[in-house]
């Protein structure tokens, strides 16, 4: 049996979940830490946590083994007390005890227990799903400044014009600069034209689209809409009722007939409507339900329940919900003890074999 995997499927919606005789788990919030030696920084998360106390109390993880094994309660707790002394046992002979999706447990020369989580499942519900980041390299701001020094300390350098450059070069801006702004008053006219063109192709095919759309529809379900028992047609079509001339009641006959005395017969009992739930049992008096199924999904229990009701239980019904969700399907409820064992007895072999006595 995988006692860890059932654990730590309970701590994902209970706060505390006992082993009965070795300690209790939980879970503990871990923050967001940065890691210098992998240059990562871990994102936060929730992990299983133990302490060696409380080692009694309520726990669910009786009724979800209980449940799932297909045992008893009273079996459940024989089982824990078993597997605790074997652990405690394992532990102080130095050896190391590991429980599936829970941890690493040793212990120490001073008896106590040391434990190591699994740090691969994470109970936190906003968990997004990152399990590091890695962090971003980091440049001395020494080594910036030496780059930018190197680059300042080359003089600018001024460039030499000879005396011909200096004649020629007017004539030919003056000749330029009017041209250059011609040809980017072009452009930009050109560019609004663009957008103009490409403003109106998309305004109609917003429109297009839809239509399309809506065209599609009608020639796939022309029928529907246009045919002989289409929709518009059958709200235009009025059916007109004719009145139906009514006949003179005939007079009743008031003649006296002698007829014999017919034999009463009594009407047979009714049985009780399937539909109907059975009443609650009495409070505050002990019950003893006879369980014949237990179903995740609520319809398939009320099925099982109309069923039974169908073939004579009329006690029968969904009675309870498990704390690990689970409906459970009673034959009936009893408050004898005897009477109930004898009513199980009295089950064909199909709901013997899996019924039992819960007793609340």
């Amino acid at each position: 049996m995988k006692i860890g995997k059932y654990i730590s499927d309970l701590l994902f919606t209970h706060e505390t979940v006992i082993l009965p005789g070795f300690g209790s788990f939980s879970t503990r919030y871990v923050p967001a830490r940065f890691i210098p030696e992998k240059n990562i920084v871990e994102a936060p998360a929730k992990i299983a946590d133990f302490s060696p106390e409380p080692k009694e109390g309520y726990t669910p993880l009786t009724a979800v083994i209980a449940e799932r094994e297909g045992m008893t309660e009273k079996a459940v707790i024989d089982f824990f007390g078993k597997l605790a002394h074997e652990i405690n046992g394992s532990l102080q002979s130095g050896r190391k005890v590991e429980l599936e999706n829970i941890g690493l447990f040793q212990m120490d020369e001073k008896g106590e227990i040391h434990f190591s989580p699994d740090r691969s499942i994470n109970y936190l519900k906003e968990d997004t799903g990152v399990s590091h980041v890695k962090a971003p390299v980091f440049t001395p701001p020494a080594e910036e400044d030496q780059q930018a020094g190197t680059q300042k300390d080359e003089p600018e350098r001024e460039p030499v014009t000879t005396a011909a450059e200096e004649d020629t070069t007017p004539p030919v801006q003056a000749a330029t600069e009017p041209e250059t702004k011609k040809e980017m008053t072009e452009h930009n006219e050109a560019n609004n034209e663009k957008r103009k063109k490409s403003g109106g192709f998309w305004w109609w095919l917003y429109i297009a689209i839809p239509l399309l759309v809506i065209l599609l529809i009608l020639l796939l379900r022309f029928d529907y809409f246009f045919g002989g028992e289409g929709l518009f047609r059958r709200q235009a079509t009025v059916e007109r009722v004719e009145p139906v001339p009514s006949e003179p009641a005939e007079p009743a006959d008031t003649t006296l007939i002698d007829e014999p005395d017919e034999e009463v017969i009594e009407p047979e009992p009714v049985p009780a409507d399937p539909d109907i739930e059975p009443p609650a049992p009495e409070a505050g008096r002990p019950v003893y339900y006879i369980v014949v199924g237990s179903f995740r999904n609520e319809r398939e229990a009320q099925k099982l329940a109309l069923q039974l009701r169908s073939d004579g239980a009329s006690l029968a019904s969904v009675f309870m919900q498990t704390p690990a969700e689970y409906h459970r399907v009673c034959y009936g409820y009893y408050y004898d003890l005897e009477e109930a064992e004898n009513i199980k007895a009295s089950l064909d072999d199909e709901l013997r074999g899996k019924a039992w006595i819960l007793h609340r």
